[in-house]
């Protein structure tokens, strides 16, 4: 049995489908990830499937006026959340037989429907919320009893929790709860402690802890005390003809709960010191230990295995919210042989995590819409799923958790664009934007992970590719000794063999040159490269003429980029970063050859050209006259605010334009 599906309308962030959308989330069996920004609606979910199936630690429960919808100034007066669960087996069927809902295809379901109402309060009454749970779908069938509410409970794991106190010796203790459900319970209630044969070791938990108790009372520590509080003290408080005694016990009441509430958990000591020393463990490791034994208990129970997770990353370093990430799916997903799988809901803020996972596992909320990732449901396609398990890593899955998207090639743009936009007044932190550096390769795959297979239901986050046109300007054909050498060969322009007039089939050098092509070709280029990717909210902007670099030297960022290259240029010399006094030498020396290159009187294209020379001849790194650039721009010497923004090459205006909402930009 799993929760197939989760519906709501009218509860907090989800409303009634018209002017907010309505909570209509379809789950997998397995692995459930909830992703997404602050108040995007993630929390509001976890709470729907308590509140209709109720948990495994009995909290209470109960719907308050601030959880019912608001749009505008008006609360909604009624809500209602429903639970479809599925796969019910033969025996969990015949526990709920005439709560079952009778599928037109054959199958049957257990459709659970919570109808509230908000009644406000009037004259001198507090307002109230009544609620009633039915089954069947809508809430046309008997109401829910006790059977269907130990059946489907589920597990909650709450945010921030203190795993350590949720482990230690309690009423009605988690660990408590856990032991008693266990299936190897069966029996332990039964006291087989023999009095007359006392040094006899029973079997049963409570017979053991009769055959302590006993054994306890007799030592002399014990007896001594007992008998001098007797004798001594409590007899003196005693009236005539009566009797006062206390008895000292572990517990006074020999039956199975109270005998498991006084159980805790514990890690034992870390590597090197005995292990019978008592040591306190970090939070970390002691939430991994709490999540475990919960695990348990789903494994083995014949109840609804759900369990629900919020931010399991809590209190973990990155490298064990991996291996819990990795347990988590094997529990869903691959279970060992004989064990049941565990569905597992869980929401997360944590790239690492959601780094970690299929991406088809995982869904975005954003403003109370829920996307699916899954299979089908995006432009992906199996390949860039495979692609994307081995390459999307914790630096590219910030994505899931933006308002908006940058995929670059390289470490240069992802390095240089922040500073640009910042400068200009389009700060991406305060956008709270992501940038996705693919390394060259694989723009495509990442492309496509927020597109929609139904494209009339598109995820509200733009997204800027940005990619070069790679089409080497005539003016620089002097220094780029070969195509080859200096572009990157694209995957559709292989040599193509053609006759020559012996008639011998010779290979022809691909195109690379602006005079290799005609207008008409150049435009195909490009919107070969758009249609690539583009979709949705996702853009699609090609360099105007080359390179990034390029481009900004071509565009209006000349001396900034001939500044930040030359500064490159000396550190390579140097085989490091400048210090601060070669810094100001190599400054004063960039600003003089600056003044002198433009003295010569050359064309924009030409300029351009001799400004990108270092880095197409590969004498300077990319990165560092990047880091260099980020760090001019942020003086506000070469510009800021709307001056700098005129001066960027127009796709990336485009790109700054769309990602952040500025009027006519894109």
């Amino acid at each position: 049995m799993h929760l197939q599906r989760i519906r709501a309308e009218n509860f907090r962030a989800f409303g009634d489908g018209k002017n907010s959308p309505q909570l209509d989330w379809t789950l997998s069996p397995g692995l459930n990830i909830l992703v997404g920004e602050n108040d995007a609606g993630k929390t509001a979910v976890i709470d729907a499937i308590r509140h209709i199936l109720w948990t495994t630690s009995y909290e209470f429960i109960r719907l308050f006026e601030q959880d019912f919808h608001v749009h505008g100034e008006e609360r909604a007066q009624s809500m209602f959340i429903e639970a479809t669960l599925a796969d019910l087996d033969e025996e969990q069927e015949a526990s709920v037989l005439e709560w079952l809902t009778y599928e037109p295809d054959g199958t049957r379901k257990l459709v659970l429907h919570l109808q509230a109402r908000w009644v406000p309060a009037k004259d001198t009454k507090r307002g109230r919320v009544d609620t009633l749970v039915r089954a069947g779908r809508d809430g046309n069938g008997l109401e829910v009893g006790s059977a269907v509410r130990e059946l489907v409970r589920a597990t909650y794991l709450r945010p921030l929790r203190d795993a350590e106190a949720e482990l230690k010796p309690a009423r009605q203790s988690r660990l408590s709860q856990i032991l008693g459900a266990h299936k190897n319970i069966v029996g332990q209630e039964k006291n087989d402690f023999d009095v007359v044969n006392p040094e006899a070791v029973p079997k049963n938990l409570v017979g053991l802890m009769a055959f302590a108790q006993h054994h306890l009372g007799k030592h002399p520590v014990i007896k001594g005390v007992q008998d001098d509080i007797n004798h001594n003290y409590l007899s003196k408080f005693a009236f005539a003809g009566d009797t006062l005694e206390s008895r000292i016990q572990i517990a006074p009441d020999l039956t199975l709960q109270p005998i498991l509430e006084r159980f805790e958990l514990g890690l034992l000591p870390s590597h090197g010191i005995h292990h019978e020393e008592r040591c306190v463990r970090g939070l970390g490791y002691n939430n991994a230990l709490f999540m475990a034994t919960e695990l348990v208990l789903l494994r083995d129970g014949n109840e609804l295995a759900l369990l629900l997770v919020e931010e399991p990353e809590a209190h973990l370093h990155p490298q064990l919210q991996e291996r819990v990430q990795e347990l988590l799916e094997q529990s869903a997903n691959h279970p060992p042989d004989g064990k049941r799988p565990v569905q597992v809901v869980m929401t997360t803020h944590s790239p690492s995590l959601a780094a970690g996972a299929d991406i088809a596992s995982i869904t975005l909320v954003h403003k109370g819409h829920l996307f699916s990732l899954a299979h089908g449901k995006t432009q992906l396609k199996k390949d860039d799923y495979e692609f994307l398990r081995r390459f999307l890593d914790a630096t590219k899955a910030n994505l899931f958790f933006s308002r908006g998207v940058a995929i670059v090639e390289g470490p240069a743009e992802a390095l240089l664009l922040p500073a640009l936009a910042k400068a200009c007044g389009m700060s991406f932190s305060k956008h709270g934007l992501a940038i996705v550096d693919v390394g060259g390769v694989g723009l495509y795959h990442y492309a496509r992970i927020l597109q929609r297979a139904n494209e009339g239901e598109n995820i509200p986050i733009p997204v800027a590719c940005l990619t070069d046109r790679d089409v080497v300007p005539d003016a620089a054909k002097d220094f780029v000794a070969t195509a080859a050498a200096a572009v990157a060969e694209d995957e559709d322009e292989d040599e193509k063999e053609v006759e020559v007039e012996s008639g011998e089939k010779m290979k022809k050098p691909p195109k690379r040159f602006d005079s290799d092509f005609s207008m008409e070709e150049l435009q195909a280029r490009v919107q070969a490269k758009v249609a690539r990717a583009a979709g949705g909210n996702t853009i699609v902007c090609v360099s105007d003429r080359w390179t990034f670099e390029y481009d900004l030297a071509r565009f209006g960022c000349a001396e900034l980029m001939f500044t930040a290259i030359q500064l490159a240029l000396k550190a390579s010399t140097k085989g490091e970063r400048l210090d601060e006094k070669d810094e100001v030498q190599a400054m004063a020396a960039a600003h003089d050859a600056w003044v002198a290159l433009k003295d010569e009187g050359h064309s924009e294209d030409r300029l351009a050209a001799l400004v990108y020379k270092p880095l197409a001849t590969k004498k300077a790194s990319k990165a560092i006259a990047a880091q260099y650039a980020a760090h001019l721009v942020a003086t506000g010497n070469f510009g800021k605010g709307e001056v700098l923004f005129s001066q960027l090459p127009p796709y990336l205006q485009r790109a700054l334009g769309w990602l952040t909402g500025k009027a006519g930009a894109a």
